[in-house]
């Protein structure tokens, strides 16, 4: 919808308004918060499972403990969680603007632990999901599911895994859930380079090295199609590393698996950790929609490319004051004797009058290369009021697919938090630098406004 800038002027007014009028409420909720662990997704419960059987809401339940099953084996938790959010931006010259109103996640999680806990289990669903591929064809998906997976704990600090869910081996924003972060969303860099949700095999452990140092190994082998892998397996595998390290011990309540520094760290407390992926014979820009380019020889034979990524990234906080920082570089092979393309309906279509370089700059065009680099700091007010500022970069390879209009990313945000991460309300702005200005604009303003809550 187009508008004068008079009316852009008071929505961002709006939306600081009402960002602002939770600055002012007390927050008298002092209970400690219920923390989200991708690792650690289990209820830690005080119940003797070999004497109760029962169904109850926890004791001095608070807003996102959810519903718990308990049996003698084992519970289930079942927790609900909404995100209605507001946007509006406008170009630099204020012309024209655009607004919406929508729900951002609509999600639902069941989890839940067995056999004395060396089973977990998780099944989450996202009713707000809406993703079409962007061509007609077979190889369109909705993710409504995002998790689904079973893990074994042979011991105390080793897991394994199998099934749907974020990968470890993507940039660290992708440890947070959508429901913890402390901005309304991701920066740009896991957009950009990370498939996010896969199908497979992983690994993880946590081995103290010198008095309270951890070293965290994690290993994945995937599909490296992202969810379309529940439809049908195109190209090779994915294999993935992640190696962290945390040189001052762990976190307090799992503190490296949310954005802000809600247990107000006594001690500093660090993570620094590097990523590595290599995707044998990808099907898609970043391994997010699997099947949508497959090439073949003049036999044809189906052919691929290869897809790389690493990088390196860290977690601080100390004291309510948090910072966290990434940045990943993208590159990928394309083997030789490509000769043409099938279409998504299964139709081989030869290229001709090409070069072998003029087929390699095609095939390079629609893959996500190059690199971006994020950073980002905020502070915690013991009043449950925090403010954020982050700052992200964005470089596209020259033969790159065209996967961002940006390349300069600012943005400040205020959050209060009325019972932890399970109720807040998030207001921001933010300022985006064209990658190609135009004559009349050298960017756009946006600003937001999101409110949670989690039962």
């Amino acid at each position: 919808m187009i508008k004068s800038n008079k009316s852009f002027l008071f929505s961002v007014l709006f939306c600081f308004i009402l960002s602002a009028s939770s600055w002012a409420q007390e927050d008298d909720l002092q209970d400690e918060e219920k923390t989200y662990d991708t690792e650690n997704q289990d209820k830690i419960s005080k119940y003797d499972f070999d004497k109760v059987e029962l169904v109850r809401i926890k004791k001095n339940y608070k807003v996102g403990d959810g519903l718990t099953f308990i049996t003698k084996t084992g519970n289930l938790n079942i927790t609900q969680s909404v995100q209605t959010l507001y946007n509006v931006a406008t170009p630099d010259d204020f012309e024209s603007y655009l607004s919406e109103f929508r729900i951002r996640r609509a999600r639902m999680k069941m989890s839940g632990n067995a056999f004395d806990k060396k089973i977990y289990y998780r099944i989450r669903l996202d009713f707000a999901a809406n993703y079409q591929s962007p061509t007609s064809g077979d190889r369109s998906y909705n993710p409504v599911l995002q998790d689904a997976y079973v893990e074994y704990r042979p011991t105390s600090n080793q897991r394994i895994s199998l099934g749907l869910r974020a990968d470890y081996i993507d940039t660290r924003e992708i440890r947070f859930e959508g429901e913890v972060l402390g901005f309304v969303e991701r920066s740009p860099i896991p957009g950009a380079f990370d498939a996010i949700f896969d199908y497979g095999l992983r690994y993880s452990a946590s081995f103290r090295v010198y008095n309270k140092q951890l070293i965290k190994p994690y290993v994945s082998i995937t599909t490296g199609e992202g969810n379309a892998a529940l439809s049908q397996n195109f190209g090779g595998l994915k294999y993935g590393i992640r190696l962290d390290y945390l040189p001052f011990g762990s976190f307090s309540k799992l503190g490296e698996f949310y954005m802000e520094d809600r247990a107000r760290e006594n001690k500093p407390k660090l993570v620094i950790g590097g990523i590595y992926s290599y995707a044998d014979d990808a099907s898609s820009a970043k391994g997010a929609n699997g099947g949508r380019y497959i090439y073949g020889d003049i036999n044809q034979k189906e052919m691929y490319p290869d897809y790389i990524k690493y990088g390196v990234d860290y977690l601080f906080k100390y004291r309510g004051f948090y910072s966290i920082g990434t940045i990943v570089k993208t590159e990928a092979k394309v083997p030789t004797g490509i000769a043409g393309e099938f279409s998504l309906s299964g139709n081989f279509t030869p290229y001709t009058n090409q070069t072998p370089q003029q087929i390699e700059d095609k095939v390079l065009s629609r893959l996500n290369l190059g690199y971006g680099y994020n950073v980002q700091a905020g502070y915690l007010l013991p009043s449950d009021l925090a403010f954020g500022l982050r700052y992200s970069h964005l470089v596209q390879d020259e033969k790159s697919a065209a996967f961002t209009a940006y390349d300069n990313f600012y943005t400040l945000v205020t959050t209060k938090y009325f019972s932890g991460n399970s109720l807040k309300l998030q207001g921001e702005i933010g300022y985006q630098e064209y990658t190609v200005p135009t004559p009349l604009a050298k960017g756009s303003y946006l600003a937001q406004l999101m409110l949670t809550i989690e039962l």
